[in-house]
């Protein structure tokens, strides 16, 4: 099985049993944790063009340093909370849109479902 079809039907697990229990729950916030304080490494979500995917949920607006692989970090890093912590069925990204600030930027990204 492809790398991605499987993380994609563990994104679908993760948000068919997030509603239904509080164990999972328990266990997604556990792995957020994990993920965020002490490896630093998000899901490995896509990153796809605007025409690709159906849209899920509202976008997101991130804010990370000018960097080359900072937005996309970050962008990892917020679909990750929104799939663990609130169980979002999501496996890829499309970037809406771009401003720079100085040292930092401002991007809207939209979660997306392929």
């Amino acid at each position: 099985m492809d790398s991605f079809k499987q993380f994609s039907a563990e994104i679908q697990k993760i948000a068919g049993l997030h509603s239904k229990s509080r164990l999972a729950r328990f266990v997604c916030r556990a792995e957020y944790a994990w993920r965020k304080y002490w490896k630093n490494e998000p899901m490995p979500f896509e990153w796809v063009n605007k025409k690709e995917g159906r849209a899920v949920g509202d976008p997101i607006d991130i804010h990370h340093l000018r960097l080359p692989d900072m937005m996309e970090h970050e962008a990892r890093g917020q679909l990750t909370a929104k799939v663990l912590l609130e169980g979002v069925c999501t496996n890829a990204f499309s970037v809406i849109h771009s401003q720079g600030i100085d040292m930092q930027r401002q991007t809207t990204i939209q979660p997306c479902w392929i």
